[in-house]
């Protein structure tokens, strides 16, 4: 049974809103698509509890910038929110996440991109180092970082995260609040494989120009898809 923080069911959820427009036409992508199992018993309103444990797991392309909010148990992973910035920073960011979850009482625990602890070209701090000094900085003590040394392939996410959705038991272990998760829920919707590959279908300059809300595919599920890889990856 989810935990307490659960707060009710779903609402009613526009599922139209987030398939995507090729050409003017909605297509049903479903054979093709990245994420398998995903309906309506994997949507739920979804509370925050300040005394729990607050997952923050980050991908830090800049525009956009996509992290998600979660709470955990071992079983189970609960997306309750999400960061999603165009043109911006992890500064920009931290500062978000601070401002929504000011009195946050429990440990914040960060997941994310381990490329995200290399020192990047605009800053002389890394991004989780930002990120730690900005948490200091707010009176925030009991902050851990829970990330690899080095990224897992792609498919090794996706088919960790397709078992948390729905396993081979017919069990779900993975939830998302469609009124806060806008972009997570489109991830999951319209991420797609390149026709008869493993390739994951990445959008194009050419094709976000036609269709802005194209460079919102990618970012959204690999942030959400470091932490389930980060705490339930596969045994081979």
């Amino acid at each position: 049974m989810p935990p307490h923080f659960i707060q009710s069911l779903k609402d009613s959820f526009d599922e139209e809103y987030y398939k995507i427009n090729v050409l003017g036409e909605f297509g049903d992508y479903a054979s093709g698509l990245v994420v398998k199992g995903f309906d309506d018993e994997n949507k739920l309103n979804l509370k925050y509890n300040q005394k729990l444990p607050i997952h923050l797991t980050c991908d830090f392309n800049v525009d956009p910038m996509c992290w998600a909010i979660a709470h955990k148990d071992e079983e189970n992973v609960y997306f309750f929110d999400e960061i999603v910035i165009e043109n911006t920073s992890t500064q920009q960011c931290i500062e978000e996440f601070i401002r929504r979850y000011p009195n946050h009482k429990s440990e914040i625990i960060v997941n994310g991109d381990a490329s995200g602890d290399n020192r990047s070209t605009q800053s002389e701090y890394t991004n989780y180092a930002i990120i730690k000094n900005a948490l200091k900085d707010y009176g925030y003590s009991n902050v851990k970082f829970r990330l690899r040394n080095y990224n897992p392939p792609i498919m090794s996410r996706i088919s960790a995260f397709n078992a948390r959705v729905k396993n081979s038991k017919g069990e779900r272990h993975l939830f998302v609040d469609p009124r806060r998760c806008k972009w997570i829920l489109y991830n999951i919707y319209n991420l797609s494989f390149k026709e008869g590959t493993g390739i994951v279908n990445v959008p194009t300059h050419t094709q976000i120009k036609t269709n802005r809300e194209f460079k919102f595919l990618e970012h959204p599920f690999d942030a959400i898809s470091y932490l389930v890889e980060y705490y339930w990856a596969l045994k081979a």
